[in-house]
């Protein structure tokens, strides 16, 4: 007789939001003992920091430098930054990738940017053209979390109870936990529910609620769209259910539900 997996215990959950919220961080500057080292007179001992939120959105953060952190030419003391922008350290560019170069032995620190992509990847290459059905689903635990992850990430306890609710229902999940699985198996999960993946970032405590607000509002824009990558059209604030009524992109004529 096989043995059905045993529900997760009350807690257990939380403690691993709670292990995950803490975000990994980076120090830059001229000192050896930097995480990211630059040999630059004009750059300060320990110049800044980065806080990894997401495999896209880091926050950079600028640690009273004499000369100064800079994003898209203007001077910062704190800011959200990804992969598209500009960041100067005195007078010193860098993309974020650049930056992140500078990790020694970055491909073990770094959070993966998609631990699924290659099974993601050979799933549209035997799909037929313009069908993004189960694209489309994926869209709609998005549209429900967005405002809920808002409304919560003011009160860190109550964001990881919200984050215990909704990942308690993704399918798998109690496997997980009772056969003990790590922090990357878990966050496979996450990344295909929705915008549960943020939860542990908007229970950290390094970031504030406005930041928190930031993250969550980008993340919603950048996954809300059209599936189709060609199309990428935005949904904004259009319900997901009327979406799934029009069954198909006015503007690329991918197929949404059949």
């Amino acid at each position: 007789m096989s043995l059905l997996p045993v529900p997760p215990q009350k807690g257990q959950i939380e403690q691993l939001i709670d292990g995950l919220s803490h975000l990994p961080t980076y120090s830059i500057g001229r000192k050896t003992d930097n995480d990211m080292v630059i040999p630059n007179g004009k750059v300060s001992g320990e110049h800044a920091r980065l806080i990894q939120c997401t495999a896209t959105h880091f926050v950079l953060e600028d640690l009273v430098s004499k000369n100064g952190t800079f994003v898209n030419d203007m001077r910062i003391t704190r800011k959200i930054v990804d992969k598209q922008d500009k960041i100067r350290l005195a007078d010193t560019e860098y993309t974020l990738d650049e930056l992140l170069d500078l990790l020694p032995g970055k491909s073990a620190k770094a959070v993966e940017a998609n631990p699924v992509a290659p099974a993601v990847a050979a799933q549209k290459a035997e799909k037929p053209t313009l069908d993004f059905r189960a694209e489309f689903a994926e869209l709609k635990p998005v549209y429900e979390q967005y405002p809920k992850l808002r409304r919560d990430c003011r009160n860190r306890e109550k964001m990881i109870r919200t984050g215990s609710i909704i990942l308690s229902s993704v399918v798998g999940i109690s496997a997980v936990l009772t056969t003990g699985g790590g922090g990357l198996p878990f966050l496979q999960i996450m990344s295909g529910a929705g915008l549960s993946m943020l939860i542990p970032t908007l229970c950290s405590t390094l970031l504030s609620t406005d930041e928190k607000l930031e993250l969550i509002d980008q993340e919603y824009r950048e996954r809300y769209r059209c599936p189709n990558p060609a199309c990428r059209d935005p949904f904004g604030t259009r319900e997901w259910e009327l979406l799934a009524q029009q069954k198909t992109c006015r503007r690329c004529q991918a197929v949404w539900v059949s």
